[in-house]
């Protein structure tokens, strides 16, 4: 069943992504366009990143996980940065990528919940702030849910 109404499915195999032919908007081309690429690029970087910043601070980052009230901070904390780390390398350089995006939506499930308890915040700045990081979190989990899905059409 597609989310897409009929009419925007003709329209996007009739015309393809960005002028294309009906041929170039094919599941297996898709992710030699430009903008897939950008955007994979931008997206896992931007997460292997943070990732190598949690490692670089990791007392600090275990520190916030044990004020959360996070399980064993000082094993799942560096853990799961690093499978962070490799799920970003993996979805910015198309590596394995179905298993890289099941990484970072591991991560995000994992931890969205735990460290952006915006319900739990009673100082109302405080409680807006986690909601705000616990809303872009779910949009990442998003990204990486269609990173997953792209990626196991290709093995």
């Amino acid at each position: 069943m597609s989310i897409l109404s009929q009419s925007e499915q003709q329209s996007d195999s009739a015309v393809g992504q960005w002028g294309g032919d009906a041929e170039s908007a094919s599941d297996s081309d898709v992710t030699a366009r430009p903008l897939f690429r950008l955007g994979r690029a931008l997206f896992g970087g931007i997460l292997a990143f943070t990732a190598v910043d949690n490692l670089r601070q990791l007392e600090g980052r275990i520190d916030y996980a044990d004020a959360k009230d996070a399980p064993l901070p000082g094993v799942t904390v560096p853990s799961v940065s690093g499978s962070l780390l490799l799920g970003g390398l993996s979805v910015a350089l198309w590596r394995a990528p179905a298993a890289g995006a099941a990484a970072i939506a591991s991560f995000l499930i994992g931890t969205t919940p735990i460290m952006h308890d915006f319900w739990n915040e009673d100082d109302p700045q405080q409680q807006q702030q986690e909601l705000t990081h616990f809303l872009k979190n779910t949009a990442l989990l998003g990204a990486a849910l269609a990173f997953l899905e792209v990626g196991q059409r290709e093995t």
